[in-house]
């Protein structure tokens, strides 16, 4: 029974992985794939995934698929890349022609028995590739601008320059690169968009407790509508603020909290409560209920730490209260490397370990929204609906996922600590879309708010292959009042795919190693 649901909530998290990647992947194409429609550019193929094809199906001039690796996808635009002619002069192929007797199919392979009426001529002289306007032809005969070529393979349209992408103007060049990126920018507004409209944004100005968490140290000690009073002495007016606020009481770190509440209209003093010490920069979380130093839950995946683990010493520092856990937090903000990790002993089941792993620093721990550590009690404040208010509380979300995606981006540069073998791929992808799921719809919301951030940034990075490298050519040319050699470009961006390739195996890799606790 327990293997049948372990296997059912595999396959449920498989499905939800597939909708959440398969959604930001197509909002992206699609971006792409609107603004190419809208300049006039022949759009060949939608792909979802990438391998061979599964399924396809042809709406209009386009081909939509989807194949059999559900990683990536992308939209086939003539002129993306330099098209060698299909037919040369000399060369044999068969001719079909319309009701007006204008030529919408060639077959390139005139012995293929299938087109063996149509009329086979010696190509003499051609031009499929003139403007609007001028006349398609084969030798004598007329071609339609949407003629077929018929390959054993398949059919594909043939392509005049002003169906192409690269004799479009600049604008047109940069709105279809950069449409990918925008449309996922617009889908991460609207997910967090959707949130604030569900969840409302808070009201600020009032200490009434809209929830209590249940694994957290208020339980059954703070009821949800208690309106705070004060803490530890202090008169709070308000929940967010630089004083006299729930927030800037609770941030000044004490051994427990003691509250005022204001209950069915009368005041009352509750039992103290011990917070919960959240240790980011040591990769831990206490047991606030515990008589000592126990850990709760591990922080980073590729520790050793277990919950019930007694800390006995770090670095060799012997640790007995939670003021001596602040202080080494406070004098290793920096955090550990691999060739000097952080060294914590702990007591399990009456045997002394020693755990060695390499602790976040500050600069790692900010890009991530952490702080080295803080503490908590459980506590919220309420929320009201406001129409404005929630595209305000939208936008921050927004801006503060593009930041964290900027800084995280900035310390594979500038850090020591963090680096590529760091980076998630697929694998990783699916275990935290997982996770998001499992603590509800708004968290998975919010989860394809970021991944969807994510997508649209790191495919702005100027690199060749990618949306912003293509962008960085337009800008070349923007300058120069040059295009760029289109061989040249070409082979960059071949070059950077399959590099980019060879990087995702190699995280996947890490990934893989990571899930089965190997690294």
């Amino acid at each position: 029974m327990l293997i049948t649901l372990s296997f059912i909530s595999t396959i449920w998290n498989i499905v939800i992985f597939l909708v959440v990647l398969g959604l930001v992947i197509c909002i992206h194409e699609l971006g792409h794939f609107f603004f190419a429609k809208r300049a006039g550019i022949l759009c060949h193929e939608f792909s979802f995934g990438m391998g061979p094809r599964l399924w396809s199906k042809k709406f209009g001039e386009t081909v939509f698929s989807i194949r059999a690796i559900p990683f990536g996808g992308f939209v086939s635009m003539s002129g993306e890349e330099i098209e060698a002619d299909i037919i040369k002069v000399g060369q044999k192929i068969r001719l079909g022609f319309d009701s007006s007797n204008e030529v919408n199919r060639i077959v390139i392979n005139s012995s293929n028995t299938n087109y063996q009426d149509f009329l086979e001529v010696k190509v003499e002289e051609f031009d499929l590739f003139s403007v609007e306007g001028n006349r398609l032809y084969i030798n004598e005969y007329t071609v339609k601008r949407n003629a077929m070529y018929v390959t054993d393979k398949g059919h594909i349209q043939i392509a005049p320059k002003d169906r192409s992408f690269a004799y479009k103007t600049k604008w047109q060049r940069f709105i279809t690169a950069f449409g990918g990126p925008l449309m996922n920018f617009i889908l991460a507004f609207v997910v967090y968009l959707i949130i604030a409209f569900s969840i409302g944004v808070p009201n600020t100005a009032s200490t009434e407790i809209g929830e209590v968490n249940e694994s957290m140290p208020a339980h059954e000690i703070i009821e949800i509508g208690d309106r705070i009073v004060s803490i530890n002495g202090i008169p709070v007016t308000s929940w967010s603020g630089e004083t006299n606020s729930v927030s800037s009481e609770l941030a000044k770190l004490a051994d427990d909290y003691v509250f005022v509440v204001e209950r069915n209209g009368t005041e009352m003093e509750l039992p103290a409560i011990n917070p919960q010490f959240i240790f980011y920069g040591l990769g831990f979380a206490l047991d606030a209920d515990a008589d000592g130093l126990y850990i709760e839950s591990a922080l980073y995946i590729d520790t050793l730490l277990e919950s019930g683990d007694q800390i006995i010493s770090i670095d060799g520092i012997e640790m007995n209260s939670y003021a001596d856990l602040i202080l080494f937090a406070n004098s290793n903000l920096e955090g550990s490397t691999e060739e000097e990790p952080t060294e914590i002993s702990v007591e399990r089941d009456g045997e002394i370990i020693l755990i060695s792993y390499v602790a976040y620093g500050e600069d790692v721990l900010d890009a991530m929204g952490y702080e080295v550590f803080y503490s908590r009690v459980g506590i919220s404040g309420t929320t009201k609906f406001s129409f404005f208010g929630s595209f305000d509380s939208a936008w921050s979300s927004f801006s503060a996922a593009g930041l964290t995606i900027f800084k995280t981006i900035g310390l594979m540069f500038s850090s020591n600590q963090v680096g590529v073998s760091d980076l998630s791929g697929f694998v990783g992808i699916f275990s935290m879309t997982s996770q998001a799921a499992a603590n509800g719809f708004i968290s998975l919301l919010a989860w394809i708010g970021l991944l969807s951030v994510n997508l649209g940034i790191v495919n702005l990075l100027p690199i060749p292959a990618l949306d912003g490298g293509r962008i960085v050519f337009l800008g070349y040319e923007a300058i120069t009042k040059k295009k760029p050699n289109q061989k040249v470009e070409n082979l960059l961006h071949t070059v950077m795919f399959f590099l980019l390739m060879g990087l995702l195996v190699f995280i996947t890799y890490n990934d893989i190693l990571r899930l089965f606790g190997l690294k």
